[in-house]
């Protein structure tokens, strides 16, 4: 009986114990906010946005697609995504890069301004309405994001930014 009881007593233990870990608060140790909740709620926030496609750190991939839109050392880059228009003959893009260290956010956005250059020379040969799009683009940081918004309604995708790493 002694046993049993014993037995119920670590059991009881061990069940207090695993419930303690399994419930325990689950922090985003790096401060950002999910990329795709930025993600959908910045593309929900512009009604015109054409049929977009994704790349984000969450692919296999995330290093290599990461250095089609910026030459920053990866190893700084906490998270990204890249959301732009699968048709090539618009201008549409949005990309967030979240940085480890908010002083690199500087170098992120510089990255981000080239990047817009390039994207401007591409479309200034072949698509020159685009053009004054890409001239009109947001880059700007905030803490240790920096952001490339290139849509028909940035000031909305901006809004949508803020307020999503505000409610995080």
């Amino acid at each position: 009986m002694k046993k049993q009881k014993t037995g119920w007593k670590l059991l009881l233990v061990l069940t207090m114990l695993v419930m303690c870990v399994g419930c325990g608060a689950k922090k985003n140790t790096s401060g950002s906010v999910s990329m795709y909740d930025l993600r959908t709620a910045m593309e929900a926030a512009d009604p015109d946005l054409p049929e977009m496609l994704n790349a984000s750190s969450a692919e296999k991939d995330a290093e290599d697609k990461f250095s089609n839109i910026s030459d920053m050392d990866y190893k700084k880059v906490d998270s990204y995504f890249v959301s732009y228009s699968s048709d090539g003959h618009k201008a549409d893009e949005i990309v967030v890069i979240a940085m480890k260290d908010k002083a690199d956010a500087d170098e992120a956005k510089e990255s981000l301004t080239k990047h817009q250059q390039d994207r401007y020379n591409l479309l200034q040969s072949y698509e020159p309405k685009q053009v004054s799009r890409i001239q009109d683009g947001l880059v700007f940081t905030k803490g240790q994001y920096a952001v490339l918004i290139i849509t028909s309604h940035n000031d909305d995708v901006r809004k949508a930014f803020e307020d999503t790493i505000k409610s995080k």
